[in-house]
């Protein structure tokens, strides 16, 4: 006796995947505005400032794109190769593997040549080719040709199996299909970009480095079809911070148990949903990179020691929204007296402004994003 099927790909009409229109055309409006907010926001950015947001953008889904999967890459050595590679410098600090996979980011994000096993294949070797992985399982640039391919979490007893990919003898058949609808399907680019990226895990056709192709193809597609590649924003970085539901939404979906009909609504809805999230990162980090423009603008006339520039940076990238004492002599090393002493002077050239919920030994001060006073312009007279 045969056991039951388990997963869509098991499904007597798998690959005919279906979705609700209906529902999933607010969320495709959605990202329309907010690409089109996104492009609006660059073109207040010098060539020089677009150039520092693309190269923080690939950076941010490589990086994250490895890390979805465990693999840490190390920042340096990723910058290095974009600065190499993307903007003709010559920086010694990266390393073969971190070149390799600022090549096929280029590659994913430039080249619009339609989609091959060729090139899926050189993809793979490059990623892996100078990484850690297991010989036994993976041979980089080729498909795997065994069956037992699960993915799953935890060991011994509590070893769970999330997914069971198809049987290895039909991986070409498969791939030759998944590229049929890549390269021809009039999808919105956004609903094909969500089906790839879910059809593709499906088929897990290497040993390791599904997950990061996968990621691949959908930066690819929503790249040569809609302008919008990964100098614009990582959606990896979006997925990492929704990393659990990632896991979940992509097991239900796969389940024949969950998802007895082949509907992707769900799955699309929460991809473009990522892809939105991932765009509004995007944006806020323009937004802080003008407002910080802006801000030495307004205050670079004033003289300002290398410790108070820490403190006013700190303040500008988010990561605290106000700076006391004790933050300041983290930060800077400087001794309790110097720190107060240095807070103050900032605060008397209108810099920051101490906080009316936070007197005496809790005195607390944020960036004076107002104009400056009278007065304060007149502290500037000094120097």
């Amino acid at each position: 006796m045969s056991n039951p099927p388990l997963w869509i790909w098991q499904h007597s009409n798998y690959p005919n995947f279906n979705y609700d229109k209906k529902e999933i055309s607010t969320n495709l409006l959605a990202v329309s505005k907010e690409q089109g907010e996104l492009e609006g926001t660059l073109k207040h950015l010098s060539l020089q400032e677009q150039e520092n947001i693309f190269t923080e953008n690939m950076l941010d889904e490589i990086i994250y794109n490895s890390s979805i999967e465990g693999e840490i890459l190390q920042r340096s050595s990723v910058r290095a190769s974009i600065r190499n590679q993307i903007q003709n410098l010559n920086d010694p600090s990266s390393d073969k593997h971190t070149d390799n996979i600022v090549s096929i980011q280029n590659d994913v994000n430039q080249n619009h040549q339609t989609l091959t096993k060729e090139r899926l294949n050189h993809w793979h070797h490059e990623i892996m080719i100078n990484s850690q992985y297991d010989p036994t399982q993976v041979t980089p640039g080729e498909f795997r040709n065994y069956d037992d391919m699960y993915v799953t979490s935890g060991e011994g007893v509590r070893r769970k199996i999330h997914y069971v990919a198809p049987p290895s003898n039909i991986i070409d058949d498969e791939i030759n299909t998944f590229l049929n609808y890549c390269n021809t399907s009039h999808d919105n680019p956004m609903i094909k970009s969500a089906i790839a990226h879910i059809w593709f895990v499906q088929i897990h056709p290497y040993g390791d480095g599904n997950g990061r192709l996968t990621r691949n193809i959908t930066n690819h597609i929503l790249s040569k079809e809609l302008g919008l590649d990964t100098r614009y924003f990582s959606i990896s970085h979006a997925i990492n911070n929704d990393l659990k539901k990632y896991g979940h939404i992509l097991e239900d979906t796969n389940k024949l148990t969950k998802n007895p009909d082949l509907d992707l609504t769900t799955w699309i809805k929460w991809h473009t949903n990522t892809l939105l999230k991932a765009i509004k990162l995007s944006i806020d980090i323009i937004d802080k990179s003008i407002d910080k423009t802006k801000f030495y603008d307004k205050i670079r006339d004033i003289k300002i020691s290398p410790n108070q520039s820490k403190a006013i940076d700190m303040l500008l990238t988010g990561r605290e929204q106000m700076i006391n004492n004790g933050i300041y002599r983290v930060l800077t090393g400087t001794s309790q007296v110097t720190a107060s002493r240095q807070l103050n002077d900032l605060v008397k050239k209108g810099v920051l402004q101490a906080l009316a919920e936070h007197k005496g030994r809790s005195a607390a001060y944020a960036l004076n994003l107002g104009n400056r006073t009278k007065a304060h312009a007149d502290e500037l007279k000094e120097f």
